[in-house]
């Protein structure tokens, strides 16, 4: 007889005993079920997908295998720094790893900048200082009896794993450069696609940012919901890396830089170029080339509009001939994309087509790079189309001509740094723009095209070739060069034999502006119809297989059509160089300059024959104007440079030919520079527009998204305003604190005698702007030169009363002394008997005598 006791064990434990059973499921068959219903997408990586569930499969080999994770945006909004097809971690790829930890599958990041070698004491210092940042977490669902895994990892994806909110955040915020509140919404987010291919695997989630703001960029369709797709690439790194090439600052290459901690003779630093993996197939034949075992190809993809397909897959195959200087025969190639294949599979390097309602660029070059040796290993070029509109038959109102200058020598850390990446930002896209204009008015001024008609092909073809050019260029590890237009005589830059081989400007990887003959029967090629001298050496130098040869190469910095000088070379206060310059042709900046400010204002008095034509609207007149004068002042930027100016070379010890670190600008270049400035800009009459002329500037009455219809907020144009834009630019730069600092070293360096001082250049200023007051018994002022007056005023008394810390204490005592000079003249010349001037002259006469004489008396109390 059974106790109760008994019975009651057995009620307790029969439950256990069957839950036991139960939960004693076949692995496998558990592994199975979660992916019974789930589609299979098989590659580089596994993955499982089901409606609201993405498995990823992790074999135990899987396990801490590093490989590459990249982020880009696959559809942004089409403004504010959100544009389809951008990368958001430009060339240094993130090295992760899948690991397991207490039932879980983590991606963790892993630190990959500092290093030591292998089996060193510093190596194990290195990993006990540089932790891995844990990027995501997922638990282990299942495990079949092979020891695979499976996590689901939808949430990695569909979520803010790129931290792309904080984009989303700026592009939403109320002012430039704030952080706006959006946070991810994952109710309204899913994943768009899932790929796996044999070298990597791609996932694309379109995300929703819910924006807590009052609005956002007009392309949003509703500002509450900010949608971006992010697409993620996870691909292998090479089984084999390659060997790296040493970086040298005399070629201009992007790096991979990596910290070693192992004793080195000079420094920590490791640099190496980014470049691709090309080797011999075999030995060089009788032309001393080899056939590489892979060359590199380009795939343009069906995007491309037909018309422009046949120069771009030239621009890409020019490339070739620079790869003979380094021993390859057929090195670079262009096809089509084949058909079945995708964007997406790092196996095709692509070229695509990119449309935006406002385009933050014109076009960019980005590259995957292997971060241990700077192998690249893919690319994907994207065209921006607006930037493709010079064949238009109209003119386009594109920026204010003050920016020509404020964008050379005022360009903020953020555009510079995308810049030092290769990105051809908004700044790029309008100088494109307003440089088709140029060319078109150029031509029809000289009867070659009539009004009405579309820029000749022969021009679009050229412009098509050179930006490709230089994208792949980028795409082959190549940085900017602005210092190649300098290696042209300027009287050769119409000579196309000299030109074909050489180049108009000796690098394709600078910004050029086009190269229109002011004689129309003598003109060469627009742009560079291949790639240049320095193209050649650059290539030479990161390609040749022999490490040896490449160290050779890269002394050759000296020779000529080898010069270099790149972004942050050109642009800021801080530049100091006049032969770096971007948008300048011609070994003599100076003289090209004043050649195409010559070019522009001789097109002045025929604007509307130029731009107008029966049924044509009055507004082209004022938009190729507005085109035109951002050009001129585009002429007139570089001279600034020379003032304080200094040549820099990156030549080293025994190199042949080697020049000193600096070299003086002579003082001759530097008083031509200052004249044109003067006399280009601002002496009376050195911008001026016939009244006829100006009646006939026209106003764009179009109002509607996406349009602005005036110019600085009026209906009619503000010559006035914007011509004074330009001439207070360029005095602001050439009182710049820094210029002015760097005048007084010149001095110290080079010797006074070689010097334009800092009283000769105030000197120089003020006469030419205060031309009127030089001369007795003095002339009236005309409206356009009391504003130039009244600015260069309060400049000057800036310098006295509010000196800005970083102003030499000379500039001010030198401000002091031009103010007590103007008070001067001012007194003679309202002092009886008096010239009859008008009420507006004599007004502002009156005035600014009284200005200064505030000035002096509270700039001595301040510095009492």
């Amino acid at each position: 007889m059974v106790s109760r006791f008994t019975m009651f064990l057995v009620l307790i434990f029969l439950p256990l005993g069957l839950f036991a059973q139960n939960n004693d499921q076949d692995p496998d068959e558990e592994f199975e079920n979660l992916i019974e219903e789930a589609e299979k997408i098989d590659g580089f990586l596994t993955f499982y997908q089901t409606e609201d569930k993405l498995y990823l499969s992790v074999p135990e080999e899987k396990l801490d295998q590093d490989f590459l994770l990249n982020y880009k945006i696959a559809r942004g909004i089409g403004a504010a720094g959100l544009y389809g097809g951008t990368m958001l971690n430009i060339f240094e790829a993130e090295i992760v790893a899948l690991q397991k930890r207490e039932n879980k599958i983590m991606l963790v990041n892993k630190p990959h900048r500092y290093r030591a070698e292998p089996g060193t004491p510093q190596e194990r210092a290195v990993q006990l200082t540089y932790g891995e940042s844990v990027l995501e977490t997922a638990s282990i669902e299942a495990t079949n009896s092979d020891g695979v895994m499976l996590v689901n990892v939808y949430n990695w994806f569909v979520g803010d794993l790129s931290n792309i909110s904080q984009r989303v955040q700026r592009a939403v915020a109320s002012s430039w450069g704030q952080q706006g509140r959006a946070s991810f919404d994952q109710s309204r987010s899913y994943l768009e696609l899932v790929q796996s291919f044999p070298k990597n695997a791609n996932i694309q989630a379109m995300l929703t940012f819910r924006n807590q703001e009052q609005s956002a960029p007009r392309t949003v369709p509703d500002h509450r919901f900010v949608p971006v797709s992010i697409f993620y690439s996870l691909a292998e790194l090479p089984e084999e890396p390659m060997t790296p090439r040493i970086a040298d600052d005399r070629v201009g290459y992007f790096m991979t830089v990596h910290k070693d901690f192992t004793e080195h003779e000079d420094e920590f630093f490791v640099r190496y170029i980014n470049r691709w993996r090309l080797e011999c197939d075999g030995p060089a034949g009788a032309d001393g080339l080899c056939d590489p075992k892979e060359p590199i190809v380009y795939y343009l993809e069906e995007t491309i509009p037909e018309r422009f397909r046949q120069p771009m897959k030239e621009g890409v195959e020019a490339w070739s001939v620079a790869f003979e200087a380094a021993g390859f025969r057929n090195a670079v190639q262009a096809e089509m994309l084949p058909e079945g294949a995708e964007a997406g599979d790092m196996r095709y390097p692509t070229l695509r087509w990119n449309v935006s309602d406002q385009p933050g660029y014109g076009a960019i070059g980005p590259s995957v790079v292997d971060p241990r040796t700077g192998e690249i290993l893919d690319s994907d070029q994207l065209y921006e189309a607006n930037m493709f509109l010079g064949q238009r038959s109209t003119f386009r109102n594109m920026v204010e001509p003050h920016r020509a200058i404020d964008e050379i020598y005022m360009v903020d850390e953020e555009e510079l740094e995308l810049m030092k990446q290769g990105i051809k930002t908004e700044s790029f896209y309008n100088e494109i723009g307003t440089q088709f204009n140029l060319t078109r008015a150029a031509l029809l001024a000289a009867g070659i095209i009539q009004p009405g008609e579309p820029t000749p092909d022969e021009f679009v073809d050229q412009a098509t070739r050179w930006v490709t050019m230089h994208e792949v260029g980028h795409t082959l590890g190549l940085r900017h060069n602005f210092r190649s237009s300098t290696d042209t005589p300027l009287d050769r830059l119409h000579d196309p034999e000299w030109t074909a081989e050489h180049g108009v400007f000796s690098s394709v990887m600078d910004y050029p502006t086009p190269n229109i003959s002011s004689d129309a029967d003598g003109q060469g090629y627009f742009y560079n119809i291949s790639v240049g001298s320095y193209d050649r050496w650059a290539i030479s130098f990161g390609y040749t297989p022999d490490d040896e040869k490449a160290s050779e190469i890269a002394r050759q910095a000296a020779k000529p059509g080898h010069a270099y000088g790149t972004d942050e070379d050109a642009r800021g206060a801080g530049a100091v160089d006049p032969s770096i310059n971007v948008y300048s042709l011609g070994e003599d900046p100076i003289d090209w300059g004043r050649d195409r400010a010559d070019l522009i204002r001789g097109m002045f008095p025929s604007l509307p024959e130029i731009a107008l034509d029966d049924n044509t609207p009055y507004y082209e007149v004022t938009d190729l104007f507005q085109s035109l004068f951002f050009q001129y002042a585009r002429a007139l930027a570089p001279t600034v440079k020379y003032l304080g100016g200094q040549y820099q070379y990156r030549d080293r010890v025994g190199d042949p030919d080697g020049r000193m670190p600096f070299a003086p600008v002579p003082r001759e270049q530097q008083e031509e520079a200052l004249r044109t400035i003067i006399d280009y800009a601002l002496v009376d009459g050195a911008l001026e527009i016939p009244a006829e002329v100006y009646q006939m500037f026209g106003a764009n009455r179009w109002s509607h998204w996406g349009h602005s219809n005036t110019w600085q907020g009026r209906i009619d144009y503000p010559l006035h305003q914007t011509m004074l834009g330009v001439q207070t630019s360029l005095i602001s730069q050439l009182f710049h604190p820094v210029r002015l600092d760097r005048i007084r070293d010149t001095e110290a360096k080079f010797g006074k005698a070689n010097t334009i001082t800092i009283p000769e250049l105030m000197e120089s200023v003020t006469e030419a702007v205060w031309s009127e007051l030089w001369t007795s018994p003095g002339s009236n002022v005309p409206g356009n030169r009391r504003d130039l007056q009244r600015f260069h005023l309060d400049s000057v008394i800036g310098m006295v009363t509010d000196p800005p810390s970083s102003l030499p204490a000379d500039a001010r005592a030198v401000a002091r002394m031009t103010l007590e000079d103007l008070h001067e003249r001012l007194e003679r010349r309202l002092t009886p008997p008096v010239y009859e001037f008008d009420a507006y002259t004599r007004a502002h006469l009156i005035e600014s005598r009284d200005r200064i004489s505030g000035a002096l008396e509270a700039g001595f109390s301040l510095q009492n």
